[in-house]
Formats: structure tokens, sequence, C-alpha cells
């Protein structure tokens, strides 16, 4: 498998797990805060996209009046709900910081035993999703895929000279920095992270920290498996061997160069992290830097070519998108009512979020 190796024969690389632990207790401090009803009410909110009670008939008028601008006054009772009426408009807290905490809010479900079954059957409904993928595909999906397929066809043609670029240049320096980046793609070391991290959010009641451990961990398993079945399909002889790039043995389990499990496994989980922490700005940067040098430290090795990195970054990236883009689809609707009052009067919000 391309995420397991064997462990290092120095424990140098082991000092990757507190590091690797450490950056992600750092992106998870930054949502552990929780939605208070003072944050909630704090800041006033701005009609676009949301449900607003209108006025549907003359028995609604016995429950509600109108002010002179426009706005509902309470009169004799609360208010029916079968009296609400839709609007095409959405609510926002204008603070982005408070309105992304009232969506982790609104968002986060219960971690029972019947989340983590879903959670388990969701990941082969998924991995079956991405599996079928092209069968779904428009024009614009075939052009990245042709891209893909260019990138990596054009970096086979140079993988001799940059090869032999790295030789040039490999030092200790470069040996002890591919050192420090190679643990975070090994799965000896992601997996306790990201188990970490989890545990993390947990303590901590930190439902993204939860949440990004969980995608990030799908992320891995399923791209660690596409990888595999490429890396015995193809055979192709890694650089550390002395054949050419261009030798490909299919169907074997002595060489497994291409893709690079280190890199697609890195780049997996930087496009989770990246994704689930868009607001840091510099979470995004950092994630695909340490996931880049990941990728390079395996050049530096001689374990792999540079269109194997390539490949395997684009493979990592893109199925984790996928993923990302299949929980976004299962949150569903979510509703909140509450009273706005602004200059002009005050009122009530009926408000959804897809």
């Amino acid at each position: 498998m391309p995420f397991i190796t064997k462990i290092p024969g120095n424990l140098f690389a082991l000092t990757a797990i507190p590091f690797f632990l450490s950056f992600f207790l750092t992106i998870g401090g930054v949502h552990a805060e929780e939605l208070t009803e003072a944050d909630f009410f704090e800041e006033s909110f701005e009609t676009e996209d949301s449900f607003e009670l209108e006025d549907s008939g003359d028995s609604f008028e016995s429950d509600f009046g109108l002010g002179e601008e426009g706005n509902f006054v309470e009169k004799e009772r609360f208010f029916k709900s079968s009296e609400f009426e839709f609007t095409d408009n959405r609510s926002y807290i204008s603070s982005p910081r408070k309105r992304e905490r009232l969506r982790d809010f609104q968002d986060r479900p219960e971690f029972t035993e019947t989340y983590f079954k879903s959670y388990f059957k969701g990941m082969f409904s998924d991995l079956e999703y991405i599996t079928t993928s092209p069968y779904r595909w428009d024009r614009t999906d075939w052009m990245t895929a042709g891209l893909v397929a260019g990138g990596t066809g054009f970096f086979i043609g140079l993988d001799e000279d940059i090869k032999n670029f790295f030789d040039d240049i490999r030092s200790s320096t470069t040996d002890d920095l591919a050192n420090i980046f190679e643990p975070f793609g090994n799965g000896i070391v992601t997996i306790p992270a990201l188990a970490g991290f989890y545990l993390f959010g947990h303590f901590d009641e930190n439902y993204k920290a939860k949440r990004t451990a969980l995608i990030a961990t799908e992320s891995f398993l399923i791209t660690g498996l596409y990888t595999t079945i490429l890396k015995v399909t193809l055979g192709r002889h890694r650089p550390s061997t002395g054949s050419s790039s261009t030798a490909f043995d299919g169907f074997t389990t002595d060489n497994k160069s291409f893709p690079s499990g280190h890199t697609s496994t890195a780049f997996a989980i930087a496009t989770v992290v990246a994704n689930e922490y868009e607001e840091t700005p510099y979470i995004k940067p950092v994630s695909y830097g340490i996931a880049t040098l990941t990728g390079l430290s395996r050049i530096n090795d001689e374990k792999h070519w540079a269109s194997d990195v390539f490949f395997g970054a684009a493979l990592g990236y893109f199925v984790s998108k996928t993923i990302l883009h299949l929980h976004e689809n299962r949150k569903g609707k979510h509703f909140t009512i509450y009273p706005r009052v602004d200059n002009n009067g005050g009122g009530l919000v009926l408000s959804k979020r897809f």
C-alpha cells in the first residue's frame, strides 16, 4: 500500500508527529468558540435570500399589523406557522466570522453510533460515485482531465532531466528537509495525527475539527486505494533502480513508482484542510505548501519521478474536492426564526441555508 511504509531506521522522521498535531491544533482553534445567544443577536441582519413574514390574508392581519415602514407589529397572538410565505432572500449576519460560526452551529450533527454507521456507509457510496464519475463528466471536466494527462506526459518527457537536476543539488540540507516533510504523506504519521485532531475536536466540542478529521480520513483512504490500484496496474520502476523513466512492467508489486502515494496522501489531506478553513488566510498556502514539499522530498530521495509527483498531487486534490462536494450536499436545509430590529422598526424572519 502506498500509504503504509516501514518505520524509518532513525527516529528523526517521527518528530513530524508532534509538528503535524500542532499544525492541526492550530487550525482547530480557529473555530473552537461556540455560538452564544449574545453573538447571535449582536449584529443586525441583512435581508438577502431570507424568508420573511408577509401578509397572506385577513386572518393574518388579526395576528399582526404593519407599521409605517412595512414592518410587523405583534397584535393579539404570536404567529401561526401556516401563515408564513417564503421569499427568495437569505439572511446573513454582517460579520463574516460570526456568520461562519452560525453556519457551523446550524450544521452540527450528533456524533452518535448512528452517525458513524452513516459515515462509513457514505464512504462506500462516495467511492462508487467517484469511480463512476467519468460517465457524468461534462466538457469542462474532460478538459481538466486532459490537462492532467497532458501535464503528466509533459513531466514524463522531463523526468530524466529533473532527476539529474535534483541529483546535482542534493546535499545534507536537502536530505534533512526531505526527512521533515516526507512523514506528511506517510500513513504511520498521518493516521495518528488525524485521530489526534478528531479527539481534540471531541474534547474541545469543536464540530469543525471533528468534521475536518473525518472527511480528511475518508479522502486519505479513497485516494490511497486509487493510488495502490494504479501502482500495481502500471508497475513503473523507481528512479533509485537505475531504470529508464519509461520503464513500466504492468501488473506487478515489485515496481510501484507511479503515482506517488506520499504526494497523493499529502494533497488529499491538504485540500480538505484548506477547504474547511478557507476563511483563515494562512491555512491554504501552508497546507498546499507542506503537500508540495512532501512531493519534492520524494524526488530528492529518488523514490519518485517528477511525473509521479505531479499526477499524485492531481489525484489527491480532485478526489478530495469531489468528497467535499458530496459532504456539502448532505448538509441539507436549515431553518432559523429570529427577530429583526433596525432603525425602521422590527419584525420576525424565517431564514434558511442550503
